[in-house]
């Protein structure tokens, strides 16, 4: 086994006992049901927010393109019509004009012709041709997320016509969320059916990896305990009000490589079904008394995200070493059989969480205080990118670059690292010599040699 402490590398054993749960295809059929569960969040999917389903729906979608336009999708329900935006319309002005009868005298002046010679460009320009590819029809949903824009945008560029999100509970046995956008093709009838791969009918079509889609949902009383993410450039968002809560999450599509039996997201010989583009996100909630990985009183805001879908973790703690371990797997190869895949973990720690873990009571120090390892069973070379920082009260960890199959990500306390002594634990003396005075400020003051304490 390899382990690399960003850029630096030795062998190390995987630590067991890290529990984790299956794969997101199967939507997730390991998760331990809940004990005395007392919500009960629907089990079959969500439909649009509306005056009468004001809980447990999905409120907005939108999209944003490479060029940072950003635009609202509209619900348009299977078998109806999207309608164009309504424009206002103009008072019709009925005050009587009066004609102009003033004798207009012609201007009977010579005009001499330019009879120069004028070239005209004859170059040809040669416009490019796109071709929107045509996919297969999937199983029906209830209708998608759209806009009369869709097309002038581009957004058709990969064959696909809006948007259907999906958020229900992961399996029917817990009350954690699994919310996933999907690909969908609207009929002739305007029936709306899921966008599957033409060649691969089996797999969705690949989302465009170059938008960002933002998705809010209205979660009704569930108290958020970690958010999963499958994309990059993934964040989440909570708000509560009137003790209901709202969820906004956004990303952009990843290549995932998924597996066709769990066998394959083992070792070094997997080999992956299907790579396809997807945008996915999981909530682990802190209902029915107990906490999504075990440590009371977090924020509730910690996030993390992969494109290893095989065995995607929530945090893992043990509160003996310190340490937060997380894991997510992945066939070794594409379904050429010998292209690798590779992969990356983010993980966004709020300060506050750090605290309660670590000890860390300046948010700074994460950088210098917490030892962050990859631990894998192949020698990554210079693949391997690593990034830690703090931004706007956050822990950010970004690796990248490292191979499947089943990578563990560490974050752990260094034994050696002490904070920065402040100036709550210093005190100030003076100390004179003569009629030279100084004053002395340290965690324990003494006086030079020579001089006396006052």
């Amino acid at each position: 086994m390899w382990m690399y402490l960003l850029g630096g590398k030795m062998k190390k054993s995987l630590i067991a006992g890290a529990s984790a749960f299956a794969l997101i295809a199967s939507l997730l059929a390991m998760v331990a049901p809940a004990a005395n569960a007392a919500l009960n969040v629907p089990k079959s999917a969500w439909p649009a927010c509306s005056s009468s389903r004001t809980v447990f729906c999905v409120e907005s979608v939108s999209v944003t393109t490479v060029t940072g336009n950003k635009i609202a999708l509209s619900w348009v329900a299977d078998g109806a019509t999207l309608l164009p935006v309504e424009t206002s319309t103009a008072s019709t002005d009925t005050a009587t004009v009066t004609s102009d009868t003033s004798t207009v005298t012609s201007d009977t002046s010579t005009v001499t012709s330019d009879t120069s010679t004028v070239t005209s460009d004859t170059s040809t320009v040669t416009v490019p041709t796109v071709t929107i590819p045509t996919l297969a029809t999937g199983r029906a949903v209830t209708g998608r997320w759209t806009s009369t824009n869709w097309s002038t945008e581009g957004l058709d560029l990969l064959g696909y016509g809006g948007l259907y999100v999906e958020a229900k509970t992961a399996n029917e046995f817990v009350n954690h969320i699994f919310i996933n956008a999907l690909p969908t093709i609207t009929s002739t009838s305007n029936k709306v059916n899921i966008a599957n791969q033409l060649g691969n009918s089996n797999f969705t079509a690949n989302l465009d990896n170059d938008l960002t889609i933002e998705v809010t949902v209205k979660v009704g009383e569930i108290k958020p305990g970690v958010l999963v993410g499958v994309g990059t450039n993934f964040t989440g968002d909570y708000s509560t009000v009137n003790s209901l809560s709202t969820i906004k999450f956004s990303g952009s599509p990843v290549a995932v490589p998924l597996a066709g039996k769990s066998s394959d997201c083992s070792g070094e010989t997997g080999v992956a079904r299907a790579v396809v583009r997807q945008l996915q996100a999981i909530l682990f909630i802190n209902n029915d008394g107990q906490s999504a990985f075990g440590v009371d009183g977090l924020t509730g805001d910690m996030l993390v995200a992969s494109n290893g879908v095989c065995d995607l973790s929530t945090p893992v703690w043990n509160s003996e070493l310190k340490e937060f371990t997380f894991t997510a797997a992945a066939p070794h190869f594409a379904p050429d059989g010998t292209t690798l895949n590779y992969g990356f973990y983010k993980a966004v720690i709020p300060v506050a969480d750090a605290k309660l873990l670590w000890g860390l009571e300046n948010p700074n120090d994460a950088v210098k205080a917490l030892n962050v390892q990859i631990i894998t069973t192949v020698n990554e070379g210079n693949n391997l990118v690593s990034t830690i920082g703090v931004r706007n009260g956050k822990i950010i960890i970004d690796i990248s670059g490292f191979h499947y199959s089943r990578p563990k990500l560490k974050i752990s306390l260094k034994k050696d690292w002490k904070p920065a002594t402040t100036m709550l634990n210093k005190s100030t003396i003076t100390c004179t010599m003569g009629k030279s005075v100084k004053k002395i400020t340290a965690v324990k003051p003494t006086c030079p040699k020579g001089y006396k304490k006052k």
